[in-house]
């Protein structure tokens, strides 16, 4: 990242430019058939990573920002359950995905402590992962099973990550 970042940091990119693209690819994902959601998705993920290398090379870090990102990365995580339901899962299971991660995320930001570095087995590469399988399998069959193995798949690690955080949370003073 930092080498794609030094050039942006060098033409003065501000870091909230690359987080809004990342947001409106991961939104446009939704739209599109889905071998174009897997290149929306991709550049969504490395538009995410790419902001924060961005803001720090180029020393405009800010809690704004911060905001700004995990607001943009939840707008995602929503965006990609839907491209999940879009290539075949069923809705009820894409929801569901998207509400565990809502409730993973916020429960992190609302506990915070130990649960901002906490890492679990449902974090935001696991859920691309589980989208870009979704949509190479929606391109290159029309069977929906894929589609609801990946939304499946998410949902599960949510709950265990959920089940991971209450026994931290447990654990730990508040």
């Amino acid at each position: 990242m930092w080498w794609l970042a030094r050039p942006l940091v060098r033409l003065r990119t501000p870091p909230l430019a690359i987080t809004a693209l990342g947001a409106i690819a991961a939104l446009g994902a939704v739209v599109v058939a889905p071998w174009w959601a897997a290149v929306l998705v991709t550049m969504a993920v490395l538009l995410d990573a790419l902001d924060g290398a961005v803001a720090v090379l180029s020393n405009r870090a800010s809690s704004a920002g911060a905001v700004a990102d995990r607001v943009a990365d939840r707008i995602a995580d929503c965006a990609f359950a839907a491209v999940i339901w879009r290539c075949g899962a069923p809705w009820l299971l894409a929801v569901s995905a998207a509400g565990l991660s809502m409730l993973l995320e916020g429960w992190r930001e609302v506990r915070r402590g130990h649960l901002l570095t906490t890492i679990t087995v449902a974090e935001r590469p696991t859920r691309a992962i589980c989208t870009l399988l979704a949509c190479v399998c929606a391109g290159v069959s029309a069977a929906t099973w894929p589609a609801t193995v990946c939304a499946a798949v998410w949902c599960v690690l949510g709950v265990l990550a959920l089940v991971h955080f209450r026994v931290i949370n447990s654990r730990c003073p508040h």
